[in-house]
């Protein structure tokens, strides 16, 4: 352990010495004057490359509105709902009205994999199309909301007269 410390305090104690060396005193240092250019040969010759008709590339996070967010939880809850009261209305002796989901629900494994997958599909593209498309990622989750609304109270409705 003082092996440990003496090598602490010794590399602290020498990191100092070189900025110590490097100062003089303003009577003895002679600096010769910078030599004046003119402006336009002072720019690189590759100034004249920049293709200005490219979109500025921002570096660190963006501001998300909080209405994407929302539409994911909204999403995410639909698709749970729709899950659930399709289970229920299968138990009670209804009948999956869509032909793609037929062979699918009779495997829970199968249809809960399938309902993620439906889940996350558009939250990606979303997630994607937000770097170039703000508006167009907003109106492609308000667009899976409004389908998943419109069969989470198709489900609704067909439960109702079963109870």
């Amino acid at each position: 352990m003082s092996r440990f410390a003496v090598v602490v305090i010794v590399s602290l104690s020498v990191r100092g010495v070189p900025a110590l060396a490097a100062e003089t005193s303003h009577e003895t240092q002679t600096t010769a004057p910078l030599p004046t250019t003119d402006c336009a040969t002072a720019v690189s010759p590759l100034a004249g490359d920049v293709d200005w008709s490219l979109r500025p590339v921002q570096i660190g996070p963006t501001k998300r509105p909080g209405v994407l967010p929302a539409l994911y939880v909204s999403l995410a809850a639909l698709q749970v709902f729709d899950a659930y009261s399709t289970s229920e209305g299968l138990a009670r002796g209804a009948r999956e009205a869509n032909p793609v989901m037929q062979a699918i629900v009779g495997n829970p494994a199968l249809f809960w994999s399938v309902k993620a997958a439906t889940t996350v599909a558009p939250m990606l593209l979303a997630e994607r199309m937000w770097r170039t498309n703000r508006v167009g990622a907003i109106v492609l989750m308000a667009a899976a909301n409004g389908v998943m609304a419109a069969v989470a109270a198709n489900n609704a409705r067909v439960l109702r007269p079963q109870r």
